[in-house]
């Protein structure tokens, strides 16, 4: 009986260093620890009171991650979290410094924006799932000036809409025209024949990697009262 109890633990044992070893080489920067939830600012987590997600606050905490690799490994957790790509969504993704008596890591900050510049909103429930079924945080339409989207509803009067983002570091007018044409249901050449709306690119890439495309209304007006999309050669929803 004893002999078979020292089997057990020593399998466990080497059962337990094994897939610790497998798993700190898929994920090598991994921190498992921390304080996941609400919290009420986006100021260092450490001196942070938690928040309850029902409540007004600024950023939730989705997962740690040592220095190096953080920004990746924070991308690809907040996006398994979201449900879908951060690109496209109402939400920053922030690294701020998770100070603990015996560890110090990189916590992963959702933070709620109002606008393609980053500017912090309150937010009131979690964002678990805000970019999977119906995408309650994804960029629909706004006001555009100056190369950033003031996020509003497409239900609301608003010169402009988030057609989707692209690779960065290319020609960013060439392939907001491609998307924009796409998601109006255009050719390239049916999409400039339209004088009545042109495709803008965001000052602000949405992440490291993408970045954010607007059609706008010619005028820049606030004047349109729904979404353009798949709108073809139809007149404009004013």
């Amino acid at each position: 009986m004893r002999l078979k109890i020292a089997i057990g633990v020593a399998v466990a044992l080497v059962l337990s260093c094994c897939g610790f070893a497998l798993y700190r080489r898929i994920v090598p920067n991994h921190h498992a620890s921390g304080d996941k939830g609400c919290y009420a600012s986006t100021t260092n987590a450490g001196k942070l009171a938690p928040s309850r997600c029902g409540e007004p606050h600024e950023a939730e905490l989705v997962d740690f991650f040592y220095p190096d690799g953080a920004e990746s490994g924070c991308r690809r957790s907040a996006e398994e979290f979201l449900g879908g790509p951060l690109a496209d969504a109402r939400i920053e993704l922030r690294l701020l410094n998770y100070v603990r008596e015996d560890f110090t890591s990189l916590a992963c900050a959702l933070i709620v924006a109002s606008d393609s510049d980053g500017t912090d909103a309150l937010h009131t429930g979690s964002l678990q799932g805000a970019m999977s079924g119906d995408r309650p945080m994804a960029i629909t339409c706004g006001h555009y000036a100056d190369g950033v989207l003031k996020y509003q509803g497409c239900a609301e009067a608003h010169s402009a809409e988030y057609v989707g983002s692209v690779a960065d570091g290319g020609d960013h007018d060439t392939s907001c025209r491609q998307a924009a044409a796409a998601y109006l249901g255009l050719s390239a050449d049916e999409f400039a024949a339209r004088r009545d709306l042109r495709s803008h690119w965001l000052a602000t890439p949405r992440d490291g990697r993408q970045t954010g495309c607007v059609v706008v209304e010619a005028s820049g007006k606030d004047v349109l009262t729904r979404s353009v999309k798949d709108i073809r050669s139809g007149p404009l929803p004013v």
